[in-house]
């Protein structure tokens, strides 16, 4: 099993193992094995965590979980706001996974015949080592702690005030310390008793960064790629929009260093934007045709021209297609308020 799907699997079966019960995760990652045997490279072509907010929204669209009269029953809004990834990036990449697999609505393959088990049914985990798969299951945490730090995380989100909404993440931190504090020596996200503590914290950089207040997100994100560099919660690419508006050229060149073998568009499209606003056009100019070779569409979109290939006809890819939706609903105010940038970008976009 690939690292990337592995992390896919992992984030699936935590949100499955809290949420709803293991009939969710199966016919999850069932979807999972499928899309890697269609095309195992696409997992690398997005974030761990999109794929799999997409895919269990598949699974949990089809069964009625966001119908009110289903047993289990969440808004769309809730289980975005629990799987941390926005709703619009959740629709748009279901429904490329649904293209890619053929998936018909209500396709019985991935209908749950069997709702009864409660969120405490045992979790399963797959370990790969010395390419051997051992399977093992343990009863999820019920204690009063982890209880807690639920309470906490649900009154953070469910609340519209901005001070509640800190405090009750600050306080759910506090909890998910003290729930990591009798484990001796952890590491960081691999160890599942580090998780809760790692999403509070990404939540509460997120509400920061959402309300413009940059300089405790930017803390918060470092802190968390300081605990878990490999970043399987896609930290950095929230932090370089940061570090890019601030231009910061020391700590934005050593981000990019400290993820030199990171590929991704994402990644080369943020590069485009920093040689830019720094006015290094050689290295602009280079970095954009990798990241056009790359994901054309997050180009083509960033200079409005995806409508018109989409009343063309032409065929569009929809997997880089919603890889540039993404993109662009985190960054594009960051082009927009680089003076200069989009016009720049359409020149050189329509020479190639």
């Amino acid at each position: 099993m690939s690292n990337t799907k592995s992390q896919i699997k992992d984030i699936i079966m935590d949100f499955s193992n809290e949420n709803l019960n293991r009939n969710f995760t199966q016919k999850s990652v069932e979807i999972l094995d499928r899309l890697e045997d269609a095309n195992a490279e696409i997992l690398g072509t997005s974030r761990t965590d999109i794929w799999a907010a997409s895919i269990l929204n598949i699974v949990l669209d089809m069964n009625g979980v966001f119908n009110k009269k289903h047993p289990m029953y969440m808004t769309k809004k809730d289980f975005s706001q629990k799987i941390g990834v926005s709703a619009g990036t959740i629709k748009n990449k279901a429904e490329a996974v649904k293209e890619i697999l053929n998936l018909e609505e209500n396709d019985q393959s991935v209908i749950v015949y069997s709702t009864n088990e409660t969120t405490e049914t045992v979790e399963e985990k797959e370990v790969v080592a010395k390419e051997e798969v051992v399977v093992t299951t343990e009863a999820p945490v019920k204690d009063e702690k982890q209880q807690i730090y639920q309470n906490f995380m649900k009154l953070a989100h469910e609340s519209n005030d901005f001070k509640v909404k800190v405090e009750n993440f600050e306080n759910a931190i506090k909890v998910a310390v003290e729930m990591i504090a009798n484990n001796g020596e952890v590491v960081y996200w691999e160890d599942e008793i580090t998780k809760p503590y790692m999403i509070a914290l990404q939540d509460l950089g997120n509400l920061f960064n959402d309300n413009k207040d940059y300089d405790s997100a930017k803390r918060v994100y470092e802190l968390l790629l300081n605990l878990n560099p490999l970043d399987h919660q896609g930290i950095r690419y929230k932090l370089i929009n940061i570090l890019i508006e601030k231009n910061d050229r020391k700590e934005v060149n050593d981000l990019f260093a400290r993820y030199k073998d990171d590929k991704s568009a994402t990644w080369s499209y943020s590069k485009v934007l920093y040689y830019y606003k720094n006015k290094n056009m050689f290295m602009a100019k280079d970095a954009l045709k990798d990241a056009v070779n790359r994901n054309k569409y997050i180009a083509l979109k960033l200079i409005k021209w995806t409508a018109f290939m989409q009343m063309s006809g032409v065929y569009i890819n929809p997997v880089l297609f919603n890889e540039a939706n993404f993109y662009c609903e985190e960054s594009i105010s960051l082009w927009k308020n680089t003076k200069g940038s989009i016009d720049w970008l359409l020149k050189n976009v329509l020479k190639k």
